[in-house]
């Protein structure tokens, strides 16, 4: 963390404008057993995803940032302030509803997902957690 006790969050060269800003926002200090409970969370946003999937609706990519974000919830003591912070933006975004496409009516729907837990994933030195994406 830098000096002011907030996450330090670099991710311009990764993301989109609009996912940079929202995932931002989204990434607040946690400690690590607040991010274990965060499994739960997932868990539950993912059986919605799947009870509302549509004809075009991802699934295969959405169960795997599900997989890949419980395997990193469930390791958070391995993680300093930044990464853990890092760590809920990207669960966080996962759960969102209304990002930058919509996950459940676009087949594009979770790869904006997909891209800001692998930026996370970069960040942090976790890299074979990796969700691959169509080129």
């Amino acid at each position: 963390m830098h000096d002011g006790g907030e996450p330090t969050i670099d991710v311009e060269d990764l993301l989109r404008p609009d996912e940079q800003r929202r995932f931002r926002r989204l990434c607040l200090a946690t400690e690590a057993e607040e991010l274990a409970q965060l499994s739960e969370v997932i868990d539950l946003h993912l059986s919605h995803i799947m009870r509302n999937a549509g004809p075009v609706t991802d699934v295969e990519t959405a169960e795997l940032i599900a997989r890949s974000l419980t395997a990193l919830v469930g390791s958070g003591i391995d993680f300093d302030g930044d990464a853990r912070a890092q760590i809920r933006g990207a669960v966080e975004y996962f759960l969102l509803t209304d990002d930058a496409s919509g996950d459940l009516d676009d087949v594009l729907g979770f790869d904006d997902d997909a891209r800001v837990l692998n930026t996370v994933l970069s960040r942090i030195g976790r890299p074979e957690l990796a969700v691959d994406l169509p080129a």
